[in-house]
């Protein structure tokens, strides 16, 4: 059975100089595309007929149509592929796809169902783990990484994977020994480097962050998150023109990230350069007009600036996308 891509979540830090460190499944990289990869190298024996009997035609037919996006025909191939013979496969791939679709319940079933036929593979143990985190379940997701660690030991990505499920409960010892594990199996493993800085970072081991997001760069120097995460944590260490280095540069890789913008922008009024500040928060609220973070600090860069009437502006703007977060707005400017 197919190895499993790295399910990443890659942790962006935002707000005023203070981490926001949420764990984020849009930032996954999706486990999907390794169907994508089968079905390219078996659309060659597509050529000939379609055996309507034969479960691994039915099965690659199935791949052929998941390559294409048409996930109900997928579907119907892999069940045509099960009606014709039950195979793990089979069941694995049907279930990535109910995923895509978010129908977890059935996803749920088929990795169930691939587990059950073959106990000793790992990848339908990641998926499923993966799959129990997304629902909610994170311990039964740890406890199905563990078992597909006891079936492939040599794998870096199950240690990282397992490590982020640590981390999104913030038990960050574990998580760091896990991210350890994934950097002895492969040392040129540059996501295992970036979770690993992130790690660190939450734990306020800011400078060994620091070195962690360099071998990332040196690994992967197009790595958008390494740079910007090296950035905030030369911010929490107050190297401000080394954040903001860092964050040229990846505002240079993805020019669309209103986090880039909005981590700059601390950065710089933490320098004291509250033009240049209000300037970043003002682009990353042109990107995101419902993000409250960069409202609440280019209001702070405003005040700090003189202008109150935009400060108040800003205020208010922030406090109604996000009532609840009051602290450190000046008494002027809450609401009476």
């Amino acid at each position: 059975m197919r190895k499993l891509l790295t399910s990443l979540v890659l942790g962006m830090f935002v707000g005023c100089a203070q981490p926001a460190g949420v764990l984020d499944d849009e930032q996954q990289t999706s486990p999907l595309e390794q169907i994508l990869n089968d079905a390219q190298v078996e659309n060659r024996v597509l050529d000939k007929e379609l055996d309507l009997n034969d479960p691994v035609d039915l099965r690659q037919r199935g791949n052929e149509y998941f390559a294409q996006g048409d996930f109900d025909q997928a579907i119907s191939y892999y069940t045509a592929s099960l009606a014709a013979k039950e195979d793990a496969k089979s069941y694995f791939n049907r279930a990535v796809v109910y995923m895509s679709k978010n129908d977890f319940d059935k996803a749920l079933a088929d990795y169930d169902m691939a587990v059950k036929l073959e106990p000793k593979e790992a990848s339908p143990y990641i998926n499923r783990g993966l799959l129990l985190h997304r629902m909610g379940k994170t311990a039964q997701g740890i406890n199905d990484l563990t078992e597909a660690m006891k079936h492939d030991a040599t794998d870096a990505t199950i240690p990282l994977n397992r490590g982020l499920l640590y981390l999104s409960i913030n038990l960050f010892d574990r998580a760091l020994a896990d991210f350890n594990q994934a950097v002895e199996k492969d040392g040129k493993y540059a996501d295992a480097y970036v979770n690993r800085g992130y790690c660190k970072h939450r734990m306020k081991q800011y400078k060994e962050a620091v070195g962690d997001f360099a071998e990332a760069i040196k690994l992967a120097p197009l790595n958008v998150l390494a740079f910007s995460n090296r950035g905030n944590s030369h911010t929490q260490l107050k190297e401000y023109d080394k954040a903001i280095a860092d964050l040229d540069e990846a505002i240079r890789l993805e020019s669309r990230d209103p986090n880039l913008y909005n981590n700059r922008g601390s950065s710089y009024g933490a320098k004291g350069n509250h033009v240049a500040a209000a300037a970043d928060f003002g682009r990353a609220i042109e990107l995101a007009p419902d993000f409250a973070s960069p409202y609440r600090n280019r209001a702070f860069a405003n005040h700090a600036l003189g202008q109150a009437d935009k400060a108040r502006s800003d205020f208010a703007a922030a406090l109604k996308l996000e009532p609840e977060v009051r602290e450190g707005i000046p008494a002027e400017y809450l609401p009476k």
